[in-house]
């Protein structure tokens, strides 16, 4: 019996407005983020550093996806 586990689309190609989209993406939440850790009447700490860790995450996967790319 053969069973074929591998079904997705072989070679999917990323768009190549992708990693830019994610670079300013994570910037502007990075920036958002720190806005928020100035303005002292807000939740701050924890608002900023939500903002903060999405826009390192979406900085980090938008610089590795423009390495893939070439």
């Amino acid at each position: 019996m053969d069973i074929k586990l591998n079904r997705g689309m072989p070679g999917m190609p990323i768009p190549s407005q992708l990693p830019t989209l994610l670079l300013i993406l994570g910037a502007g939440s990075a920036g958002f983020g720190l806005l928020i850790l100035w303005n002292e009447w807000l939740l701050r700490y924890l608002v900023a550093g939500l903002f903060l860790l999405i826009g390192a995450v979406l900085a980090v996967t938008g610089l590795r996806a423009k390495r893939m790319i070439g």
